[in-house]
């Protein structure tokens, strides 16, 4: 695992345990140089305060995120 990976996958811990209340998940579909795609499932895909998006740049500012949404739960 690179340093981007394991940073990813250390966000992604942190926003699934605050998302997880909310029926919602995030997960790692691809890292491939300095792109990261995820998926966002749930209540919170396309949530206008867009959490996801905001811890990414908080601690990876250099990366090019790119979010794609999932099915919605009901």
């Amino acid at each position: 695992m690179n340093e981007i990976e394991r940073q990813v996958s250390e966000v992604l811990h942190n926003l699934n345990w605050l998302m997880e209340p909310h029926d919602s998940f995030v997960e790692l579909i691809k890292v491939k140089g300095h792109t990261v795609i995820l998926r966002c499932v749930g209540h919170c895909a396309g949530c206008e305060t867009d959490c996801v998006r905001t811890a990414f740049k908080e601690r990876m500012p250099d990366i090019e995120l790119i979010i794609q949404e999932g099915e919605t739960y009901s």
